[in-house]
């Protein structure tokens, strides 16, 4: 439970800085950067550990789809945070329930009228908040709902992948590597494509004190949410991961001024209590 509650924060502060530092510069220039450092921050600290794995084909390929997931979440969660409100992202991963409610449903004999009562009141609430931002100055386009939609289910399957990794005593630090390391290459194939080597040399310093902060605290997120998740079901961790877009939901009202209306709130507060019902009756 206390890794779980760290890493909420952490994911929200994360989101905050990937926001913050957006501002400045380009989506794919600050994840390859950023992805390189926690690559190496992964690796170092696998060594330290020295941890022993039966590693073969099969087990990098089922982490591999995990993170590959991973990676299609995130780069869909920059190009909206990216030129608009984390008011979104928080909204659209308190959806995230959805698919794991779905998937539990399917694969781990869950009541279907609870699922599907859970489910029915996180869809109001979430039409509700589509309605009620209209005419708001966070309102976004169809595209970028599209893109969402792609990150929560991504995001989701990401996390349902790594859980049953997870139960294969598969090291928590092991599945941060191999996904870092794919955000790196994957962003490094379109930067060099996008990006000037001299521009490349002058902005690698320049970032490198926020590129770090950013490795070192999306590190710890992931290491604390896989910890958490590893002695947990899968369901269990996605609502108390809805303290996380919460979380975000404020900071987002903290750092960047963005203002949350009365009805937004009720209807945040609709989508989490749909949640809640799916998690007290199956819990």
């Amino acid at each position: 439970m206390l890794f779980i509650v760290i890493a909420i924060i952490l994911f929200s502060f994360n989101n905050v800085l990937w926001k913050k530092n957006l501002v400045e510069t380009s989506v794919v220039f600050l994840v390859t950067y950023r992805s390189f450092i926690t690559s190496c921050i992964a690796l170092f600290v696998l060594f330290l550990l020295n941890e022993s794995v039966s590693f073969n084909s099969y087990i990098f390929f089922k982490i591999t789809i995990g993170s590959l997931f991973g990676v299609v979440g995130l780069y869909s969660m920059l190009y909206v945070i990216k030129t608009n409100s984390l008011q979104w992202v928080g909204v659209y991963n308190l959806i995230g329930v959805f698919f794991t409610a779905f998937y539990l449903w399917f694969f781990e004999s869950i009541d279907v009228f609870v699922v599907l009562t859970g489910l029915l009141i996180i869809i109001v609430g979430f039409v509700l908040y589509i309605y009620s931002n209209i005419n708001s100055q966070i309102t976004i386009s169809k595209n970028q709902h599209l893109v969402l939609f792609v990150m929560t289910f991504s995001f989701s399957l990401s996390s349902l992948i790594h859980w049953k990794n997870l139960e294969q005593d598969i090291p928590s630090v092991l599945i941060i590597a191999n996904q870092e390391i794919i955000v790196f290459f994957t962003g490094l194939i379109f930067m060099l494509k996008q990006t000037e080597l001299p521009k490349l040399k002058t902005d690698i310093p320049i970032y490198f004190k926020k590129v770090s902060l950013m490795s070192l605290v999306i590190f710890l997120a992931l290491l604390f949410s896989f910890i958490g998740l590893k002695d947990t079901n899968p369901l269990t961790s996605s609502i108390l991961f809805l303290a996380s877009p919460l979380t975000t939901i404020l900071f987002s009202s903290y750092f960047f001024k963005e203002k949350i209306s009365v009805s937004n709130w009720l209807c945040i507060s609709i989508i989490a209590f749909g949640a809640f019902v799916v998690h007290y009756q199956t819990a």
